[in-house]
Parts: C-alpha cells; structure tokens; sequence
C-alpha cells in the first residue's frame, strides 16, 4: 500500500479543519521545502508506486499546447534529439499542481537504448522501458532557460514513457520518418507544424513528482520531475529508427545509463491525485484520450496488469518476442555496434 504523508489529507474524508483547496496549498508547502535539499540528489530514479507518498494538488493547466506551432525542428545534437518549436504568438505554458507561477515550453528530447529493453533514463520497477520523452520546461519569472537552470525549481521536466506495441503510432509517426534526415550528428530538418499533444498527452492528476538533479560536467541542474502514468506507444520498427542516429564519434547513439537509483531513505516520491488508495501497478494501460476516436492498439497478451508483478511478467514476454523477431527477421535487427562511451549525462536540457 502507499504511504499517505500526515499532509497527504484525503479531502473527500475531511469535513472540519480543511478544505481541498486548503488541503493543496499545505502539500504545495510540502513539495518546495523539500527543494533546497532533495533537488540536488541524483536523477533519474526508479519509479516504484509501492513507495510514493500520496498527496493531493490543484489539478495542472494545459495552455496552448494545442496551438499549431509556425516552425517545428528537430536536431540530432550527437546527444540525443530534439524537438523545438517557435509560435508567433504566445507559445504553450503549464501552470497549477505545485508549480511556482508558469512555467514555458522550452523543447523536448529522446531517450533510447540499444535494444528495447535498455531505452528509458527512469526504470519502473525496476525495468527500463522501450523510449523515453523529457518535456522540458522553465520558470516564466526567470526570463529564460540559462537563468532558471541553477535554481531549484527553474526547471521542469515532464516524463514520458513509450511502451511496445504491435501497430505504428501515427502521432510520432512524422518524428519517426523525418530522423532518417538527420542520421549525422549537428545536423537538422524542418517538420511541418503540428500541435505538440499530438506527440504526448496533458494530464491534470495521478502522476509522479520528485526532486532531482541532472549534472552535465561541472554545471547541475537541480529539477522538478514529473512522470505520467499513462503511457505512449510505439511499435518496433519505429524504435529502431532511434538507432540509426550516429553520435559526434559517427557510431550508433545510445545513451550509456546511469546505475540503478531508488529514493533514499528520507527522500520523496509523491503519488498526484491516485484515483485510489490501494494502487499497485505503477503505470496505466489506459490509452491517452487523443486515441478515442481510433481503435486503441491493443495487443494480445496475458498480463495481469493489476498484480505487483505484472511489469516483470510483461518485459519476459517482450524478450520473447524480441527473441523470436532476431530469428526471422534481420530486417529489424539491433544494430551490434560497441555502445558510445560518452556519458549518459551529456544529454542536456538545453
């Protein structure tokens, strides 16, 4: 079961000294007194509902974001990728949960590994993930990204897991498709525009929050981390486009990986707004909400996504079936070059 901090307060059972909003305002104080120490612990962490403390927060607003951007590039650094976009107007903005003021989209970047089972910077039970997507943000009150970095709090940084699916996902579908123009490292090509929620979702409750740092040489940049539980999918082959990316070396990119890091004891990991007490899979299968209006990618597979084990269960199964594509198929083999030596630090919010 998750623990409940004594702010944690369920407002639906309290009727006397609190109001949920009241509620909101104490955990907001919660989370930043933590800043000065915990936002310069290392980061990413395993990510483990078991361990999260619940608490409740003002749901988060989304602005803009579903407004059409006048330019998207993406950029293969030798790092990583990134996606930027310029608006002629205002650009898109979340405000809400525990953040200080707004905070303004800055870019985003990928994360990826040399097999499917080696991808994410965050582990989930101790598993890493397929891709991971970092949506990175800063403090409108710091005027810009290099003034923020310093100080907890000017960073955000909104995660996002893709999990393995046996359909394409046309959402990253245009990401996908335009890497193959930017194979070389330094280089760049134009997306046509298209909304940013197209490639990940908004959510306004049940999700991860911690404090951590990245570090980047000697510069450290000590953030705000958010991580959604509802995942994004993708199917194999438009992984593997992620490894045919080359690094400032001209050799596959694949992020080298940090060590196993799990909140030490007296550290945070909040549960946001859990839609129940008793949570034990850490993320959701629930597709996001733009899949509606299309049949969600549904895989056949025998999980029980509401055992404790079910993570471990689902990764034995992916191998399998990983196994079984090497065998027949060398189309969508893993690249066997030597993995980049180049740290997993390196790859920067800026």
């Amino acid at each position: 079961m998750s623990q409940t901090s004594e702010l944690a307060v369920d407002p639906a059972q309290d009727t006397s000294s609190h109001s949920a909003s009241a509620i909101s305002l104490e955990n907001e104080a919660l989370v930043w007194s933590l800043a000065p120490t915990e936002a310069f612990e290392p980061a990413p962490i395993d990510i483990n509902v078991s361990r999260a403390t619940q608490i409740e927060l003002q749901p988060l607003r989304w602005n803009k974001y579903d407004t059409l951007p006048a330019s998207v590039k993406l950029t293969n650094t030798g790092e990583t990728v990134i996606l930027s976009a310029r608006w002629d107007g205002e650009g898109p903005s979340l405000e809400g949960g525990a953040l200080d003021g707004r905070y303004l989209f800055s870019q985003a970047h990928f994360h990826w590994g040399r097999t499917a089972l080696d991808g994410s910077e965050h582990t989930i039970d101790g598993y890493r993930l397929p891709l991971e997507l970092h949506v990175i943000h800063f403090a409108e009150r710091f005027g810009d990204q290099d003034a923020a970095l310093a100080v907890p709090g000017g960073v955000l940084c909104l995660v996002y897991m893709f999990n393995l699916k046996s359909k394409s996902n046309r959402f990253i579908a245009p990401v996908v498709q335009a890497l193959e123009k930017i194979a070389l490292p330094e280089t760049h090509t134009k997306l046509a525009p298209f909304a940013l929620l197209d490639l990940f979702h908004p959510y306004s409750g049940e999700y991860f929050l911690y404090w951590g740092c990245t570090r980047n040489g000697a510069q450290v940049a000590p953030m705000l981390w958010m991580v959604s539980r509802t995942q994004e999918p993708l199917d194999f082959r438009q992984l593997k486009q992620f490894n045919r990316l080359l690094d400032r070396r001209m050799r596959p990119r694949y992020l080298h990986r940090p060590s196993e890091v799990a909140p030490a004891p007296g550290r945070h990991l909040f549960h946001v707004n859990p839609r129940t007490p008793m949570a034990v899979s850490t993320l959701m299968i629930e597709p996001p909400a733009k899949f509606a209006k299309s049949r969600w990618i549904v895989d056949s597979q025998p999980v029980d996504w509401s055992s404790p084990d079910a993570c471990r269960r689902y990764v034995r199964l992916v191998r399998e079936r990983l196994a079984e594509k090497l065998e027949h198929d060398d189309g969508v083999e893993c690249p066997e070059h030597e993995s980049s030596s180049e740290s997993w630090r390196n790859s920067h919010v800026g």
